[in-house]
Formats: C-alpha cells, sequence, structure tokens
C-alpha cells in the first residue's frame, strides 16, 4: 500500500523515522491502559520506540501509520495482524486518545477497513478489544461491527455486510 488519503488523515507505511510519534503513542497507551493482564506491552524509551519504527516499517503490508494530514503528526496504528484460513482478518488498532471520540478514529478504520475489503482475499474481518474500552468499540460499532458470538472480545463484519454499510455511511 502506498498511502490513503481521506479528508483529513494519512493513512501509509511505518519509516523508521516515526519513533518519536511511535514513542508518545506509547507513552499514551500506557497512561490509559486498561487492562493490566494485556501482554503486548510497547517500549517507551527513545532506544526501544527507535527498535519499534523500524520493525514496524519493515513490515508495510502489514503496519500503518495513522496521521494527520494538516501537520503529518502520527496519531495512531492500524494492523492486519494475520489472516486465517477462513479468509478473516484480524484487524487491531490503536488511536491516541486525543483522537477517540471526534471521528478521527472512524475516519482511519473505514479507510482501512475498505481497503482490506477490496485489496485482500478476505471474506471478513475480526477485531478483539476490551468490552470496556467503548472509546475503541464506538467507531467500530458505528461501522457496522457486530459482536461474535460466543467471543465477548471480538467484532466482526462480512464483506457483504461491510457492502450494505458502504451504502448506508
Amino acid at each position: 500500500m502506498s498511502k490513503i488519503e481521506t479528508k483529513r488523515l494519512i493513512i501509509r507505511s511505518f519509516t523508521p523515522d516515526d519513533w518519536k510519534g511511535v514513542q508518545a503513542l506509547a507513552i499514551d497507551r500506557e497512561s490509559d491502559r486498561r487492562d493490566p493482564g494485556d501482554p503486548h506491552e510497547w517500549p517507551t524509551s527513545d532506544e526501544g520506540c527507535k527498535a519499534m519504527a523500524e520493525f514496524l516499517s519493515k513490515r508495510s503490508d502489514q503496519f500503518f501509520a495513522v496521521c494527520l494530514k494538516s501537520d503529518h503528526k502520527l496519531i495512531g496504528l492500524l494492523a492486519f495482524n494475520s489472516i486465517d484460513k477462513n479468509k478473516q482478518l484480524d484487524l487491531g488498532h490503536q488511536i491516541h486518545t486525543k483522537y477517540q471520540d471526534n471521528d478521527h478514529d472512524k475516519e482511519a478504520l473505514e479507510s482501512i477497513i475498505d481497503f482490506a475489503f477490496k485489496n485482500k482475499d478476505i471474506l471478513s474481518i475480526e477485531t478483539r478489544n476490551n468490552p470496556e474500552w467503548s472509546e475503541q468499540l464506538a467507531p467500530l460499532k458505528s461501522l457496522g461491527l457486530t459482536p461474535i458470538e460466543g467471543r465477548i472480545w471480538n467484532l466482526g463484519i462480512t464483506k457483504a455486510d461491510w457492502e450494505k454499510t458502504r451504502k448506508q455511511l
């Protein structure tokens, strides 16, 4: 993916120079952490964030930087975590808390979901989010993702349902 431009955002591959933005996102994530059992800790040190930005930049088909179009500030991360044998994409996202609940998160997620359905060989998308994280769940639900039966942490949408939802958005 080269980049996606929306009204207010640019979604693009990470570069090693993004390390300060990665650090700001990691510090925000740690300060807003709601699940102490979450195994995915992010480094917050300069060295750790430089290494993380380098790692993310080498996986340009998996991890995407969400940046403001106005000043190119990095405000989030979108991830194609995996695609399973049923052609279901596990989509991850982390948006800086300052940009949650103001539609930046919805704008980013809508664009990457649309991109995934158009460009990946998938039939559905699933996300894994703590059910108590209303700020992270709100944009997903507003885009038509619904709880997956029997899985309290999962929301999902099929390609067919996405196409119906797109007509309504």
